[in-house]
């Protein structure tokens, strides 16, 4: 019997596309369906190189997430046998959350009751707009209408966990958009939503037409406006905000990404994708043909690795807690890293007055703050490193 056992979570990397979305910073290919068989052989020797090298033990899975790239592109016999290696690598916990993210219009019926029958139990719909000529612009290959018949087929295929990932602060929207596609969103009431407001990330399209001038992002007033009004509207409808980016109905916050969140170990599989297991970070190379190559001669397709040093998790901890609604717990700070926040931060604390609150035993960002996250956070952080 396991003594205090901890939580897993996993997540399988996915790069397929069928195109190229102009914000999006994720690493993934297009047109490259053909090297699904060998992308998966490759997965599945690496999975078993970690059950090699970690030891597993004293961990139960929590958590399992296939995210992209497009994970649908998965034919669900794929899917079937990356999942029945990941379920060895350590005991199943109870009632695991099992999750992927789909496009609309990318995946058949058919093929939603196979993902459901092998286990998948919350699905991640990419909807993004409402606005055809948004997703025009975000180079979206699906159409309006594509989203809701998807959502509908979801359901139908026996889903009870369903999220809708929308996108706002796009160029050219307006503000009637942005409440028409919230309130066409809750109409159909998904269990969980998500909205990101749409950054210039390096290496995307969106960041090659900034730069040159064809295109012009919204003011930080308007983005900021159209989140909390967005914020707001979907508190009202019954969907509590647990994170900047998230809200959902009570019981259906996403277990995957609070588990990131709040410091759980984690292993990642596939090009790309991160690791945090044991005090050590590390990420996998990003790019295809290399990571196959990587793993096929020596089991691994690690591109580079971290020790998180005392400094660096103090700092991280602060981030990513004061991201979530309810803050980070003062008293587990000061356990582990033997720090009173309210008496080494004062100062700053005093500074954002009005902007963060203690409530509780945890140290809270205000509405007010929200919008003020990553500067509240950094004024926090050590500079030691």
């Amino acid at each position: 019997m396991m003594q205090n056992p901890k939580p897993l979570s996993l997540y399988i990397h996915v790069p397929f596309c069928k195109a190229n979305c102009t914000y999006c910073d994720f690493y993934s290919v297009v047109g490259r369906e053909k090297s699904i068989p060998v992308y998966l052989y490759s997965i599945l020797k690496e999975i078993e190189q970690k059950t090699r090298e970690l030891d597993l033990s004293q961990h139960y899975l929590d958590t399992i997430f296939f995210g992209g790239g497009t994970p649908n592109l998965l034919e669900p016999k794929y899917l079937g046998q990356l999942l029945e290696a990941l379920l060895n690598l350590a005991h199943s916990g109870e009632d695991m959350e099992i999750g992927m993210e789909i496009n609309p219009g990318e995946a058949s019926l058919e093929h939603l009751k196979a993902y459901k029958a092998l286990g998948i139990n919350r699905v991640s719909i990419g909807m993004q707009s409402f606005q055809p000529h948004l997703l025009t612009f975000m180079s979206r290959i699906h159409s309006v209408e594509k989203s809701f018949s998807t959502y509908d087929d979801v359901r139908r295929a026996g889903f009870k966990n369903v999220s809708g990932d929308l996108i706002f602060a796009v160029p050219g929207q307006t503000r009637e958009e942005w409440v028409g596609d919230l309130e066409r969103l809750v109409g159909i009431q998904p269990e969980h939503i998500s909205t990101y407001s749409l950054t210039v990330e390096e290496g995307t399209a969106l960041h090659r037409w900034v730069e040159a001038g064809h295109v012009k992002m919204l003011e930080e007033t308007v983005d900021n406006g159209m989140y909390d009004w967005g914020r707001d509207f979907l508190e009202k409808s019954g969907y509590p905000n647990y994170e900047i980016s998230n809200h959902a109905k009570p019981g259906y916050e996403c277990r995957h990404n609070l588990n990131y969140w709040t410091g759980v170990d984690y292993l990642g599989f596939g090009p790309a994708a991160h690791s945090f297991f044991g005090g050590r970070r590390s990420w996998n190379i990003r790019n295809l043909d290399a990571y196959m190559s990587d793993v096929m001669n020596s089991g691994t397709g690690e591109g580079d690795s971290e020790i998180i040093s005392k400094s660096m998790a103090r700092n991280e901890m602060i981030l990513t807690r004061l991201r979530l609604t309810q803050g980070l717990s003062l008293e587990e700070f000061s356990k582990i890293y033997g720090e009173n926040l309210l008496q080494t931060k004062k100062e700053m604390l005093e500074k954002w007055t009005g902007k963060v609150m203690v409530s509780d035993g945890f140290l809270k960002i205000t509405q007010e703050g929200r919008a003020l996250t990553d500067e509240i956070s950094s004024d926090l952080m050590s500079l030691t490193l």
